[in-house]
């Protein structure tokens, strides 16, 4: 059996070294990425419910089929092939065929069989006849990879993922769910569908922090090489264990007044959050071994709470869950440690060290008056006076000089040109970026994003909307 896993894992290792290395020979041929999902197919063989999840053991067919876990929640979305409806978690049955769509960025746990938690599952009518097709498409309502064209009418419903109704214009940039019957044989595939379903792009979803939070408890420390490595385990019924390596550049804060903490005072059983960049590489391996960008250990007080998020002008962090109130007393730095005001804590991703708060009304969060905020992508004076100087508003958006700011910050810069698209690639480190000139969508290690407006070429130079400042620092 040991020896079936380890080639399991070399299999699954070669596969991603491969397909790594394809994405590099391609690159020069400036290919989009068409969807941002995997999709998987297969019959369901088994059953459970526990907790409020169903999992569903699926098998593929072939001569040598695979077996998948799929743990199916309420933030699952369950549709039906041919009624176009959703459905219910208890409507699953031993038989159906299923396709199962998971984010192509999930971070997976290098287990067999693989246990996913699906973004989308299309569950095939046996009784009616229905085709699905999920992925993105241009302004003409092409899907990027060529394969289906949609005829939009008066007769096709349009909804968002909440089923409230939503126009032609709501449809733009998103990715598409496609319910259809007939389509012709024609490259592309035509099709009236008979509903769209538009699913919210990833900035709308999940981009109320740039970072991943991983709370758990210390259950060995291994300092190798001058490298600090700490393995830590959730607390869970099924806990999972990730191994942190710390090195110079990962912040390191404990209890509400944010006191930094020295690396030789960590211990067995102390517990700790760590954050870590939602977009940051990972290879392939259980435990996963991250490097987090903030680490904090809470502190012997009753309470000692830290929150990091995106924050809007009114102070309120944009997941809902917390309003600050900026006092005299509250200590305000940037990621430098330099003092800075409170105007330059808009809109930026914030560390928050606080102790108490303040339920808020229904429907309100909760209220709180930090002892000390950390703001992160902080504009240092030399990057703001680049952009001061060289910006113009499209739309309402700000748009910024790419080759200045990026080189400013470190990355190297390329242009490229083919028959068919220009583009422009970024490369600093294990972060890459491809972003190609008249179309919002842009990759950033592989993962698809929209800018708000897209990348213009004037007086020789590409412009490019200033929310890319969120991911570049």
């Amino acid at each position: 059996m040991k020896k079936i896993y380890a080639a399991f894992v070399m299999i699954l290792m070669f596969g991603l070294v491969w397909s790594q290395g394809s994405a590099f020979a391609q690159s020069d041929e400036a290919k989009v990425e068409t969807t941002n999902f995997i999709k998987a197919t297969g019959v369901i063989t088994k059953v459970e419910e526990k907790k409020g999840t169903v999992t569903l053991t699926v098998e593929t067919n072939g001569k040598e089929p695979q077996i998948t876990f799929y743990n199916v929640t309420d933030e699952t979305m369950v549709y039906s092939s041919g009624s176009t409806k959703e459905m219910e978690k208890v409507a699953f049955q031993k038989g159906q065929q299923i396709d199962a769509y998971y984010d192509k960025d999930k971070p997976m746990i290098m287990i067999y069989p693989a246990q996913i938690s699906p973004e989308l599952v299309i569950v095939h009518d046996a009784k009616t006849f229905g085709s699905v097709k999920v992925g993105k498409f241009d302004e003409e309502f092409r899907s990027l990879d060529n394969e289906l064209n949609l005829n939009v009418d008066d007769k096709t419903i349009l909804e968002n993922t909440d089923g409230e109704k939503i126009a032609r214009a709501d449809l733009s940039g998103k990715e598409l769910i496609v319910f259809y019957t007939m389509a012709t044989k024609s490259i592309p595939a035509q099709t009236a569908p008979i509903k769209i379903v538009a699913m919210s792009s990833p900035d709308e979803v999940s981009d109320t922090s740039n970072f991943i939070k991983f709370p758990g408890v210390i259950t060995e420390i291994t300092n190798d090489k001058n490298k600090l490595a700490l393995t830590v385990v959730t607390e869970e019924d099924e806990p999972i264990t990730t191994i942190f390596t710390l090195d110079k550049n990962v912040r390191l804060f404990k209890g509400t007044n944010a006191e930094t903490v020295k690396k030789e005072s960590f211990q067995i059983g102390q517990k700790i959050e760590a954050y870590y960049d939602k977009n940051k590489p990972m290879i392939l391996i259980y435990p996963a071994q991250i490097t987090p960008e903030l680490l904090f250990v809470p502190g012997k007080e009753e309470f000692s709470f830290v929150k990091v998020a995106k924050f809007d002008q009114d102070m309120i962090s944009l997941d809902r869950e917390l309003q600050l109130t900026i006092s005299e007393e509250t200590e305000l730095r940037n990621e430098k440690n330099e003092v800075i005001t409170q105007e330059d804590l808009v809109e930026k991703e914030l560390i928050v060290f606080y102790a108490v708060t303040k339920r808020g009304m229904e429907g309100l969060p909760d209220q709180t008056t930090p002892l000390k905020v950390v703001a992160l992508n902080y504009l240092s004076p030399d990057l703001k006076h680049i952009i001061e100087n060289d910006h113009f508003i499209q739309n309402g958006t700000k748009m910024i000089p790419l080759r200045k700011v990026a080189e400013h910050l470190g990355y190297e810069v390329k242009s490229y040109s083919t028959s068919t698209q220009k583009l422009v690639t970024l490369l600093k480190g294990n972060s890459s970026f491809q972003i190609f000139r008249d179309t919002k969508v842009f990759s950033y290690n592989k993962s698809l994003q929209l800018f708000l407006e897209k990348p213009v070429l004037k007086d020789k130079t590409t412009y490019v909307s200033e929310e890319i400042l969120d991911i570049l620092k």
